[in-house]
């Protein structure tokens, strides 16, 4: 898989604003092959406050965190979760940047994976912390990520990511950009 088939494959909800981030990572050389594509797209895509964080994990791969801000501040500022995010010593009182760049320099620098990205990500409170606490083991459901709580709403949004990433990918290989993906995605939606 190609640089814009990958990014559109792991990303297409966040590029389209109905997931509030996506994050996933790449092998060098597809990485390589397509970064300056980054420069060109992300005028297109801030205008839309989405976007594109690449962090050096290896010598061999590069980390993606690719978000939509007015999603994410939204997630952020419900009072459960900024409750959730301080227990976990992010620096809720100062604010979204801050905790942005908190999540940031975990993803970047820290070993263990951060379980509390699941929020960032969208999926529910109750499923990042049920995942924390209960692992691989008794979750109702298993699809993008680990249903502890309401697995009917989860199921409906795990549908509904899969559904937009395949119609991105379909008018990709049709020969749309990524950008372009991503507003005809967003006029389908408003139709």
């Amino acid at each position: 898989m190609g640089f814009d088939e990958t990014i559109i494959h792991c990303a297409a909800p966040a590029l389209c604003g109905i997931k509030p981030a996506c994050l996933f990572s790449m092998n060098d050389k597809t990485y390589s092959d397509g970064s300056k594509k980054l420069d060109y797209w992300q005028p297109y895509f801030s205008k839309d406050k989405k976007f594109f964080v690449t962090l050096k994990k290896s010598d061999s791969r590069f980390l993606f965190f690719i978000y939509d801000k007015t999603l994410l501040e939204k997630v952020c500022q419900i009072p459960v979760n900024r409750d959730y995010l301080a227990s976990k010593d992010y620096p809720v009182q100062k604010g979204f940047g801050a905790v942005l760049a908190e999540l940031l320099h975990r993803l970047a620098f820290c070993n263990d994976f951060p379980h509390e990205v699941g929020l960032f990500l969208g999926y529910p409170l109750e499923d990042v912390v049920g995942f924390e606490k209960l692992g691989a083991t008794g979750f109702k459901y298993s699809g993008t990520w680990k249903v502890y709580g309401d697995k009917e709403n989860a199921i409906r949004r795990m549908n509904l990511y899969k559904s937009c990433t395949e119609k991105c990918m379909k008018w990709l290989c049709d020969g749309l950009s990524v950008p372009l993906t991503a507003k005809k995605y967003n006029l389908s939606r408003n139709q």
